[in-house]
């Protein structure tokens, strides 16, 4: 470890063996004016490691960076050997959580004498197992999931590594008791001390609620608690008291899971040695008993009071009036919100979610390899071949014709790529004509970020332009970028699209039945839209969702569709 480095969130979570500190003539590495590292690409590709330079980091605590991914550690001599012990990923784990879990681990390590991989690599002993905690019975839990043939997802392991991170806070306390050491009361008082820790880290409440909540030590406060702080909204209240408990929830499904598979693989340990299993129960099942965990009818409840669902419409006009709105603040900041709102109308018109639009980028600026792996768009423009002989282009990866996205390993780490509508191409195609150079940094992204100097490139906080666009629509709730997503579906019900290609259109996995056979899901299978039928479907839903807002349709409409009226309520926007 031959820097000292402090860097970013952002960097942290990206950073590969790819990239490098930056070091000037003397040999020094690079900063920028808040002391943060400058990186610069890796040619050569090597593996390297650096000491956390940041405040508040333990000793000998730093960061492997690999070609993969890079992990956090922490190099210590204990009971007379050098250690050095991985604390976890860095696109998994904040930093500050990365410090208190270094802590933990050396602790531990001291404590046992040993490297606390020992106890993975060896079949749990019977007093190990009588020993082992809740935070370890996750960990064996992440790591079992990390190393299987088809191994979890980032996301999923970044759970996991969050749950232990909060069940390890002085206020919940649980994660490093023996699991044999529990007890029902333990855990549900370990539950509610979590939600309640979650809600006071939440930022979606206003520091008055959170005081209140410190002081009466709970988060379901009285219509007369609320009402002291101004809100008077069924909604509004529903939504406060709701805060924490999906972090609750997630983290205590997994601890569930975490110790099951413990107690299955105590028991499988001890009939290897013929032997009793001396770890038996899950006390955490309790939760479940007692109607703390939400069940799908509960959370239906919940998004139906608390108005969760919110995509915009044609009845009070939301979606005409975000529209507007949206192409109007192209040129707001001089021009400094343009990739935002190019971002978002794409996201509308195309149903993404909000991360898959952000990491779009330009199919002929990525390399073959990536092109498998990462998201991008395809255009005619980039076939020169076919546009002299008149013909429509063919991806030669998807094989399909015309201009299309590739979406690489979605939420449910399928990809998934489909056509695009007219109007979905018109905004893409003038992100295209505006592209940066071959050079720049961000010039493979479709939406890049606005800063050169940003860690991944491409645009991704939409927070100001999607707060602008709820108060203009003067909405109690939202919209958020997932109600642009939601729209579509709406939309797409209106012009008689079938639950078939809306469900491919979403890349939605088709629902579980019971009682369905290999058959059926066969069955499934055969029902896959052709690629004309998408083309379709898209054509007749972006047209009436673009008609929703005449001035931008007559902007961006295919040049043989009528012209429509203009809409008395709003200004036209700028073209």
């Amino acid at each position: 470890m031959a820097f000292r480095l402090k860097l970013t969130p952002e960097q942290l979570r990206q950073l590969r063996s790819t990239l490098r500190p930056k070091l000037d003539k003397s040999g020094a590495v690079v900063t920028n004016a808040k002391g943060y590292a400058v990186l610069e690409p890796n040619p050569d590709g090597k593996q390297w490691r650096f000491l956390d330079g940041s405040p508040g980091a333990p000793i000998g605590f730093g960061v492997f960076v690999g070609k993969l991914k890079s992990t956090y550690e922490v190099q210590r001599k204990i009971v007379g050997k050098v250690m050095r012990i991985s604390v976890g990923d860095t696109s998994e784990l904040a930093l500050k959580d990365a410090h208190d879990l270094a802590g933990v681990k050396v602790a531990g390590a001291k404590k046992e004498g040993q490297h606390p991989k020992a106890l993975a690599e060896k079949e749990l002993s019977i007093q190990a197992t009588k020993a082992l905690t809740v935070n370890q019975a996750i960990q064996l839990y992440h790591d079992m999931l990390a190393r299987r043939t088809r191994p979890a997802t980032a996301g999923t392991l970044k759970t996991l590594t969050n749950s232990m991170a909060r069940l390890e806070r002085p206020e919940v306390g649980i994660g490093h008791t023996p699991i044999m050491e529990l007890d029902e009361d333990k855990v549900s008082k370990a539950f509610e001390a979590t939600r309640l820790s979650a809600a006071l880290h939440s930022n979606r409440l206003s520091q008055a609620i959170k005081d209140v909540m410190a002081r009466v030590g709970r988060v379901e406060l009285t219509d007369e608690e609320l009402a002291k702080v101004g809100v008077d909204s069924e909604a509004m209240r529903t939504r406060i008291r709701a805060a924490g408990v999906s972090a609750a929830e997630q983290t205590f499904s997994t601890a569930f899971r975490a110790i099951n598979y413990a107690v299955d693989k105590e028991a499988r340990a001890a009939k290897k040695a013929e032997r009793k299993a001396v770890l038996f129960g899950n006390d955490f099942g309790v939760l479940w008993e007692e109607g703390r965990m939400r069940d799908a009818a509960g959370l239906h409840v919940y998004y139906e009071k608390a108005r969760v669902r919110n995509p915009l419409g044609s009845e009070d006009n939301t979606l005409g009036r975000a529209i507007d709105y949206l192409w109007s603040r192209r040129e707001a900041q001089r021009g400094q919100n343009e990739s935002g709102v190019y971002y978002l109308l794409t996201t509308l018109f195309l149903g993404a979610r909000r991360n898959e639009t952000a990491k779009l980028a330009w199919f002929d600026r990525l390399t073959p390899v990536e092109r498998e792996t990462q998201s991008w768009v395809w255009l005619d423009e980039m076939d020169p071949e076919a546009r002299r002989e008149g013909r429509v282009s063919v991806n030669p990866l998807t094989k399909k014709p015309g201009p299309q996205v590739y979406f690489a390993k979605t939420k449910n780490r399928r990809d998934h790529s489909m056509p695009l509508g007219p109007f979905s191409l018109q905004l893409i195609k003038r992100r295209f004509e505006q592209r940066l150079p071959v050079g720049e940094p961000r010039g493979r992204w479709v939406y890049p970020a606005r800063s050169s100097r940003a860690a991944e490139g491409h645009y991704k906080d939409s927070k100001a332009i999607m707060k602008g666009l709820g108060e203009k629509l003067s909405v109690e709730f939202g919209p958020t970028p997932h109600d642009l997503r939601r729209t579509l579906g709406r939309y797409a019900t209106r012009v008689g699209i079938s639950n078939r290609i809306t469900s491919r259109l979403f890349n939605h996995l088709p629902q579980k039945k019971d009682g369905e056979d290999e058959g059926s899901k066969s069955s499934v299978r055969y029902q896959e839209p052709e690629w004309f039928e998408l083309q379709d479907a898209l054509q007749r839903v972006e047209q009436l969702m673009a008609s929703s807002s005449p001035a931008f349709y007559n902007m961006l409409k295919p040049v043989d569709w009528p012209l429509l009226p203009p809409r008395n309520d709003t200004a036209t926007p700028q073209q």
